[in-house]
């Protein structure tokens, strides 16, 4: 567990004042005519193992399809970070000052590891439920990718849990309970956050789908996944079961592997170009997308890089003043004008 570091880090605000990146165009390569005119394979969403998810989604979402939104904003790794995804939501126009949702044709995709390390990360995961249900209602859309500190934090791992988080959730035990299959974050987490997202023509993914991970689909992938977290007990439980020898899947499964699985992995980010593209281009065969989008890498300076002619981006600039420097950022997509944009704040 974090001692006071954290909060000298707040104090600091960051540690990078001179940087400051101008927006930067990253693509006006079609999202095009396979956004725009194949709507019955696109609003095929790979989110959960539910047979009729299609049907519930639209049903839930009054029928609004991925092709009927304008843009899209993608938001890296929050991290506890409460006043940095605030103020990076109101810059994206997503919600007003009284963190009210208005992004009526948008969509909001968080990349996941929303807690640890940070102060306030039950506010975070209380604005994003919140906004969720806020956007659905006004023709908007919230998705949270699951990250591997969800899964630590599930797995009842809370070594990255700063002072302030340990004590506004009320110790060891209020961890427990908030994270364990009763709670709301635990609800959260083991309902509605997603291993991977296919969205228009992008792939969505905390740390990286490789082809090996999806012998029978991103449905089964996700299928799975759903499965074992909706059957991850209590910490109590887990720990019982430990003390009889049995392994629970969210500690065996490759899915949740903290360096194999698609949530931990970082084949694709450290590799070179020369030793990646040829199997990244493989996943994205697979997947019928064009693009890998993912967190779980904090790149220097607060910078959105891209790799493999940016047919791989990564958006976790390090947003948490705890991690990485706290810096303000998000990818953009323009959906109806076939253009991506790392968009930087003027805070930077």
């Amino acid at each position: 567990m974090l001692t006071d570091f954290c909060n000298g880090l707040v104090k600091n605000e960051k540690t990078h004042e001179i940087i400051h990146w101008e927006d930067t165009l990253i693509s006006k390569e079609s999202l095009s005519k396979k956004f725009r005119r194949s709507i019955k394979k696109l609003t095929k969403c790979y989110l959960t193992g539910k047979k009729n998810y299609k049907k519930e989604k639209e049903e839930k979402e009054g029928g609004k399809k991925d092709n009927e939104f304008k843009r899209l904003v993608a938001v890296g790794d929050i991290h506890g970070d409460y006043e940095h995804l605030i103020t990076i939501l109101r810059h994206a126009k997503l919600i007003d000052n009284e963190n009210n949702w208005i992004g009526t044709d948008s969509i909001l995709v968080q990349m996941g590891d929303l807690n640890h390390r940070g102060n306030e990360t039950l506010k975070v995961y209380d604005t994003l439920i919140d906004l969720r249900k806020q956007a659905e209602e006004k023709g908007g859309r919230v998705n949270v990718i699951l990250g591997n500190h969800e899964i630590l934090a599930i797995q009842g791992n809370h070594f990255y849990t700063s002072l302030s988080d340990y004590e506004l959730f009320g110790g060891l035990e209020g961890l427990e309970k908030e994270f364990g299959p009763e709670g709301k974050v635990g609800k959260f987490i083991r309902q509605d956050m997603n291993v991977t997202m296919v969205i228009g023509d992008s792939l969505f993914v905390h740390g990286g789908v490789i082809p090996e991970h999806i012998p029978d689909g991103l449905d089964e992938l996700n299928k799975r996944a759903r499965e074992i977290l909706l059957d991850t007990p209590s910490i109590e439980d887990l720990y019982q079961l430990s003390l009889q020898n049995i392994t629970h899947p969210i500690f065996s499964d490759v899915i949740f592997h903290p360096d194999d699985g698609p949530i931990g992995s970082r084949e694709f980010s450290n590799g070179l170009d020369s030793e990646i593209c040829s199997r990244l281009e493989e996943t994205l065969r697979l997947t019928n997308t064009k693009r890998m989008i993912i967190g779980h890498n904090v790149q220097f300076y607060g910078k959105i890089r891209t790799k493999c002619n940016n047919k791989f981006i990564l958006i976790d600039i390090g947003i948490s003043r705890c991690i990485g420097g706290g810096y303000y950022g998000y990818l953009e997509m323009l959906l109806d004008k076939n253009e991506i944009w790392a968009r930087y704040l003027e805070k930077n």
